[in-house]
């Protein structure tokens, strides 16, 4: 798989493990859908599944993915920048907890299926189509941010139809727009629940809004957020949108090392296995004490390797990686600008 392409580029997004294609002449994430983000992640399981409407370049569905082992499918209607967000995925090596889908979000429940989601986020183009309202002239920002291709009801009919009972929505959106997102949630079983509003700076008006509701909740127990200050006087993002947008060091807890790794075997033949120690477990095969495939094959080389935080992770990945086939082995290898000697 081609990973960058044209005037693509590779950015980093919240932590320096985590990669997104982008190309920002074209189509770039922006601060709006980290912090959809950084609150959605708050209410989301291990076990739980995921829609990410209008998902762009799939940085939501990667951020969130980052805090929990949550399955996530990610929508998105133009061609190229769902290209981008799958390749995105591969990336991160996460294409067995991220389904990137090239669809139009309005069919996303008859795609994906109804009442089998824990949450829906959606980021959608902010504003309408008025008569004589010059559009963007680039066609792939102007359907990004206009109600071109889908309008707000539609979104939030689609989302209600997605989610199962008690299940959380999530959208960003211009505070100007509140009055209809609260009507069009009531009108399809959705109680607002949490409204939570961000300012560039004290006294003046938000400009931007990120809003909670709860498929067949109560319609009582709404609460209004104080604002969320985004600058400080210097211009510079305030430490409490840095905590939601960008890891520290000091924010990282210590974590044991699981790895999923690839060996070439003398035969020329790959093993794919699973360890917390990758250069004692190569050790053990070259004696013969690895595994019974590589006991036969040695003298053996370890050619690749990803670490995980979960032996759960490490473990899907190994189980993926043996149930391909020899050619397919050997073009995710190439994509990774490994070295192998072919059979």
């Amino acid at each position: 798989m081609t990973i960058i392409k044209g005037t693509e580029r590779i950015d980093y997004i919240y932590s320096d493990h985590l990669k997104v294609v982008q190309d920002k002449q074209a189509f770039a994430f922006s601060l709006d859908t980290l912090l959809l983000s950084a609150f959605a992640k708050e209410k989301i399981h291990d076990r739980d599944r995921v829609v990410d409407l209008c998902a762009g370049n799939g940085a939501a569905s990667l951020y969130m993915s980052y805090f929990n082992q949550a399955r996530y499918d990610a929508v998105e209607v133009q061609p190229e920048i769902a290209d981008q967000a799958a390749r995105s995925v591969a990336l991160n090596h996460l294409e067995q907890r991220i389904q990137v889908h090239q669809a139009d979000a309005k069919q996303a429940a008859v795609l994906l299926g109804k009442d089998r989601f824990d949450t829906v986020v959606v980021n959608p183009p902010y504003f309408k189509v008025s008569d004589g309202h010059l559009l963007n002239p680039d066609r792939k920002k102007a359907i990004a941010r206009h109600e071109i291709l889908i309008n707000l009801a539609q979104i939030i009919s689609v989302s209600s139809q997605l989610l199962k009972m008690k299940g959380h929505f999530f959208i960003v959106h211009r505070p100007e727009r509140l009055p209809e997102i609260i009507t069009c949630c009531a009108e399809n079983q959705l109680s607002v629940k949490m409204i939570q509003p961000f300012v560039s700076k004290r006294g003046e008006p938000s400009q931007l809004i990120v809003v909670e509701a709860v498929r067949n909740g109560s319609d009582d127990g709404l609460v209004l957020q104080d604002a969320i200050l985004v600058h400080d006087e210097q211009g510079h993002y305030t430490p409490r949108i840095m905590k939601m947008i960008r890891e520290t060091k000091t924010d990282r807890e210590p974590t044991a090392a699981y790895y999923f790794y690839v060996l070439q075997c003398h035969d020329g033949s790959f093993y794919g296995g699973f360890t917390t120690d990758l250069s004692h477990r190569v050790k053990m095969h070259n004696q013969g004490k690895g595994a019974k495939y590589t006991k036969t094959r040695r003298p053996v080389r370890l050619i690749y390797h990803e670490r995980f935080t979960t032996k759960q992770e490490a473990l899907k990945r190994e189980y993926w990686f043996k149930h391909h086939t020899r050619a397919w082995k050997e073009t995710f290898l190439k994509a990774h600008k490994i070295e192998f000697e072919s059979i």
